[in-house]
């Protein structure tokens, strides 16, 4: 499997990076905690039209590549951060324009 990672309490910059590479890669996006305000609203209304996976439904040992954006570091992913470090996880990109 094949997953996006964006920071904790997504924001629209990573929400659009998350999309938009979920189009290009066939990557499902997990969203690791929290969403701003506006976002929130955002997914309550469209969240049916792409392709997220909640946490809770992955199994860690089914990751092959983990694509990361907006974000460099691995301390603002919360608990998929562990996910980084899996024998499984294959490749690690990361898009981020900070």
């Amino acid at each position: 499997m094949d997953i996006i990672l964006c920071h904790q309490t997504v924001d629209f910059d990573a929400l659009g990076s998350a999309i938009g590479l979920s189009l290009l890669k066939r990557a499902k996006i997990v969203l690791t905690g929290g969403a701003h305000p506006a976002v929130k609203n955002f997914l309550a209304l469209y969240q049916d039209e792409f392709d997220f996976a909640e946490m809770r439904s992955i199994h860690p040992e089914t990751i092959a590549t983990i694509y990361i954006v907006d974000n460099q570091k691995s301390d603002r992913l919360g608990t998929a951060a562990a996910w980084l470090t899996l024998p499984t996880v294959q490749r690690i990109e990361v898009f981020d324009h900070h």
